[in-house]
């Protein structure tokens, strides 16, 4: 690649080559979370709540083409990776398809060279390029965060009889607790073939709102008018809400029991359909007794391994216990923070 041709513009998202360069880069397994369609949503979002952020689409380009973009929030001080946001759990640039690895890792080496602001790169997926240049006389800190995935075999009793013995016993238990207890359940998929109304929405978020605020001690709110402003943002203003609900690659899974949700899941899918990333899970604390989320995972496995297409559960961000005891494996995301080039 003769890196002389190459060229460096921030574009705004309004911009007409943006979308349509963009859009030409997502490939089939490429996490949602770096879609066009999705970011659009946390654009719209971050624009609300940190108004004074500037927006850019960092393009590497040679003449024309734009062979590489970095979506981007910051000032003249510095830049921040677009997606660094609760709710979004994966970032990374993207580039032209047909370019080796070879020639993604220089533009990414250029991008370095020609972005002299301080640069806080976080949630980098694992195998970005990024992360194979990274400029060692600017790096100021790099931490791995530990994600976790469930890749689902045709026969899910594979899966399910290769864990531990004690998960295995919880499982049971939660069955049998549901059958003794005459607790009825069901497992609903909604996804582009069967939409989400938005009366199961609503109840929805009516549950995943409430676990997300008493579960957590830093997002408890005391007062009345602060729960409530902070559920105004949550049920309308939320990227992750709208892009969930609305995006056409959306993903739920929602155990019932009659007309009660007590346990579900909100995700999106890839374009290939074969990998459903879920960033949201809640259940009803009032259903503890049942281990309702053992039950919800259990079914949703069982339901990946019939459908066609469907291959793996990506349980996205965090360690949490009950993700390795359903099967999962690690994988991780580099929190990079660069200095500013002398």
């Amino acid at each position: 690649m003769d890196s002389e041709n190459l060229r460096l513009v921030f574009l705004k998202w309004s911009d007409p080559r943006v979308e349509p360069a963009w859009k030409s880069m997502e490939t089939g397994e490429m996490s949602p979370f770096l879609h066009y369609d999705y970011l659009r949503y946390l654009a719209r979002f971050t624009r609300r709540i940190k108004p004074l952020y500037r927006l850019r689409i960092a393009c590497v380009l040679q003449g024309e083409e734009i062979l590489l973009l970095v979506p981007l929030k910051g000032g003249s001080r510095y830049w921040r990776m677009l997606g660094e946001l609760q709710g979004c759990d994966r970032t990374d640039a993207l580039w032209k398809p047909s370019l080796t690895v070879a020639e993604r890792e220089e533009l990414a080496a250029f991008f370095y060279r020609s972005v002299s602001q301080k640069l806080k790169l976080h949630r980098i997926q694992c195998d970005s390029p990024l992360l194979a240049r990274l400029p060692e006389d600017r790096l100021e800190n790099a931490v791995q965060v530990t994600y976790v995935r469930i890749p689902v075999p045709d026969d899910p009793e594979v899966l399910l009889k290769s864990l531990s013995s004690s998960v295995r016993q919880n499982i049971r238990t939660a069955y049998n607790r549901m059958k003794r207890d005459g607790i009825d359940y069901r497992l609903d998929i909604y996804d582009a073939d069967h939409p989400v109304s938005d009366g199961v929405w609503k109840q929805m978020m009516d549950l995943y709102f409430d676990r997300v605020f008493s579960k957590y001690r830093s997002e408890q709110v005391r007062s009345w008018w602060g729960r409530r402003k902070k559920r105004r943002i949550y049920y309308r203003y939320k990227h992750d809400t709208l892009s969930l609900h609305y995006l056409p690659n959306s993903f739920h899974a929602v155990l019932w029991s009659g007309d009660h949700i007590i346990a579900l899941m909100n995700g999106l899918k890839t374009h290939d359909g074969k990998t459903a990333v879920i960033p949201r899970l809640a259940i009803d604390t009032a259903f503890g007794f049942y281990s309702p989320g053992y039950v919800l995972l259990t079914e949703v496995i069982r339901y990946i391994a019939s459908h066609p297409v469907l291959q793996e559960l990506d349980l996205s961000r965090g360690d949490e216990k009950y993700k390795f005891d359903m099967g999962g494996q690690p994988y991780t995301t580099t929190d990079i923070d660069l200095k500013a080039s002398c």
